[in-house]
C-alpha cells in the first residue's frame, strides 16, 4: 500500500509547487487584463528597420515565425549586443551567456538582459548552409518580464556575413 501512496504524494507535491510558481490571475476581468498587459506588450507589433553589416561582419537576423513580415531580432557577432522589436519600441539587449553548439560566430543557446532587468532567452536550430551564411531552421525566443510572465515567440532567420 505504501508503494502506491508515495508516487501519488510526490506527484501532488510537484503539482502544487508548479502551480505556486506561476503568477496568479485575479478574478475581476479588468484586473486580469491589467495583470497580463506586460505579457501582451512583449509581443512585437512592428518590426525592426534595416540593419547594416560592414565588410567582414556577421549578423543574426530573426523574423517572427507567425508573421514573417516582422523582423524582430538582430545581433551583430562578437559585440555582445542585440536589439529586439517589442511593442512599438526596440529594446536594447546585452548578452549574459551563451551555450549549446557553435555555428558560425553564434551559439545555439543565447541569453540577453534588457536594461530594465527582463531576460530574453534564444534557442536556435541551424539549417542549410547559404552563400555567406546559414539558414535558421527554427528557434524559440522567450522573454521573461518582471512580473513573472513568460512570452514565447517561434522564430526563423539567417546568420549572414558581409563579404570583405
Amino acid at each position: 500500500m505504501m508503494r502506491h501512496v508515495t508516487p501519488l504524494l510526490i506527484a501532488a507535491t510537484l503539482f502544487v509547487v508548479g502551480c505556486a510558481s506561476q503568477p496568479r490571475l485575479p478574478d475581476d476581468p479588468q484586473a486580469r487584463l491589467a495583470a497580463i498587459q506586460p505579457a501582451i506588450n512583449s509581443v512585437p507589433t512592428s518590426g525592426l528597420g534595416p540593419q547594416a553589416l560592414e565588410s567582414g561582419e556577421c549578423g543574426l537576423f530573426l523574423w517572427s515565425q507567425t508573421d514573417v513580415s516582422k523582423f524582430i531580432f538582430f545581433s551583430k557577432a562578437l559585440t555582445g549586443k542585440a536589439v529586439f522589436a517589442q511593442d512599438s519600441q526596440p529594446v536594447q539587449l546585452t548578452q549574459s551567456s551563451a551555450g549549446g553548439d557553435i555555428f558560425g560566430q553564434f551559439n545555439t543557446r543565447l541569453e540577453y538582459v534588457a536594461n530594465d532587468g527582463r531576460v530574453l532567452n534564444l534557442s536556435l536550430v541551424p539549417g542549410d548552409m547559404l552563400e555567406g551564411g546559414q539558414r535558421i531552421e527554427s528557434g524559440l525566443l522567450s522573454l521573461a518580464d518582471r512580473e513573472g510572465w513568460l512570452t514565447k515567440l517561434p522564430v526563423l532567420g539567417v546568420r549572414a556575413c558581409q563579404r570583405e
